[in-house]
């Protein structure tokens, strides 16, 4: 009987344990809102080893992570607030993602992306393949997902804050256009925009300076938490730079991820074809048109957080730490 039962496992391949197999820990993209997100993760999907996970998980966060991401707020989150649970549902999760995205309707979805959108590619390295999460809501949650994901690479991108407040002033009007919801700055520390239906002194539409007070505190969180992460882990983007050498930022953020060199001729046509920019807000240069956009008491309100010593701190530690400073 157990001669029988060997010969059976043999024939269909089920001797025992399975082969371990190593899987690459994922790749995290945050920034402010309005900062180059999407822009950016939709260039880097397109390689084989870089598969985006959803649009941004905040939901997905929200309810398994321990992370509140979005909805009706955003937590700040520490090292010490990961667990050992958030780190085995999200790896669950990610690995059940990579393996429903090999199914056939996912495949022709890309392919629709890929043709029409300029998003992604078809087919990947399933065998490498890395997940990549995206979502400006994490950007104060930078060392709880450190400790959660202790070899995963971060990518911070960094906006000029008078360009990121005039974006964001668009978004939050079009938004409040459509729902009815204003985007509320709370007291409470390091938290990120709270959804209300009433207004209040933090809310805007209504108080545009709160939009630059929050610039100030998420970089200064982002800042404060991915200092300590090694900084082969950790890549710093300006928005401004992936705009306008987006070539030679693409080409750094590559070798920092330092993927498998067989898949390099698919990363020079990537670096090569110049994405255009697509603002779903208002049309322009967005690096110039918040000149022309945003009122005098608006700039006057950034000027005014311009001068605070932190925003001076941020901006040094830019100028030494973005991708093309190395």
């Amino acid at each position: 009987m157990a001669l029988l039962s060997n010969s059976l496992r043999e024939l269909l391949s089920t001797q025992g344990e399975i082969k371990p197999q190593l899987h690459s820990q994922p790749l995290f993209v945050t920034g402010c809102m309005r900062s180059g997100t999407t822009l950016l993760v939709n260039k880097l999907s397109q390689h084989p080893q870089l598969l985006k996970i959803g649009f941004e998980l905040n939901q997905v966060w929200t309810e398994i992570g321990h992370a509140p991401c979005g909805s009706l707020e955003c937590t700040f989150m520490e090292n010490h607030n990961a667990s050992f649970d958030a780190a085995f549902q999200m790896t669950n999760y990610f690995s059940d993602s990579i393996e429903a995205s090999k199914s056939l309707k996912r495949t022709v979805m890309r392919a629709y992306n890929s043709y029409k959108l300029q998003e992604g590619r078809i087919f990947y390295d399933w065998k490498q393949v890395i997940p990549v999460n995206k979502s400006p809501h994490l950007i104060n949650k930078i060392g709880f997902i450190n400790t959660l994901f202790p070899e995963s690479k971060i990518i911070l991108i960094i906006r000029d804050i008078y360009g990121q407040s005039a974006s964001q002033k668009f978004h939050f009007e079009d938004y409040y256009k459509s729902t009815g919801i204003y985007n509320t700055m709370i007291s409470k520390h390091n938290e990120c925009w709270n959804l209300t239906k009433t207004s209040s002194e933090g809310s805007y539409p209504g108080n545009f300076s709160s939009i630059p007070k929050m610039w100030l505190r998420l970089n200064q969180c982002a800042i404060e938490a991915i200092k300590r992460i090694p900084e082969s882990q950790r890549i710093i983007i300006r928005y401004e730079d992936l705009i306008e050498n987006q070539p030679e930022v693409l080409s750094k953020v590559f070798e920092h991820l330092n993927l498998n060199a067989k898949h390099q001729s698919q990363t020079n046509k990537i670096i090569s074809r110049i994405s255009s920019f697509k603002n779903t807000t208002t049309k322009g240069d967005p690096l110039k048109k918040w000149m022309t956009q945003l009122k005098e008491e608006e700039i006057a309100s950034i000027d005014t957080v311009t001068q605070q010593e932190e925003y001076n701190l941020i901006e040094a530690f830019i100028q030494e730490n973005n991708i093309l400073s190395k």
